[in-house]
């Protein structure tokens, strides 16, 4: 790679995909999402076999019902398997507005990234949850 080409990488800006913040709408208490787990699907990017680098990803916590526990898991592949790299509980209440999935660095990431969310409220179910993920080309 060529010094310039190197200069061009350190200086590129997040591509913020058309239409952010989008909306998910899921059975988030009584769905089952495609780990088998409780909840559903937020989103996934990426392809199998490609490089490409998350910036960030964010949830809109205070979409949920106030009193729930939201627990959001991330899988990508990892030596040969899909594995869990989050499972992290975010409560309503207490943690804000904003839910950080990948925040304040660029993460290289082989394959695709599934997000899935759970919450412990069944009046959750079917409620659009608003979202918004940047990822950088190669």
């Amino acid at each position: 790679m060529g010094m310039f080409s190197a200069i061009k990488l350190l200086i590129q800006h997040p591509l913020i995909l058309p239409g952010p913040p989008w909306t998910r709408t899921g059975n988030w208490n009584g769905g089952v999402a495609t780990s088998g787990l409780p909840g559903a699907d937020l989103f996934s990017y990426g392809a199998a076999n490609q490089w490409w680098r998350m910036g960030e990803a964010y949830l809109r916590l205070a979409s949920f019902n106030a009193a729930a526990t939201v627990t959001i898991r991330a899988y990508i592949t990892l030596l040969g398997a899909e594995r869990t790299i989050m499972d992290d509980d975010w409560v309503v209440a207490l943690d804000g507005e904003i839910a950080y999935i990948i925040w304040f660095w660029d993460v290289q990431i082989l394959g695709p990234l599934r997000v899935e969310v759970y919450s412990n409220m069944a009046a959750d179910d079917g409620l659009a949850v608003p979202h918004e993920y940047r990822v950088k080309d190669w």
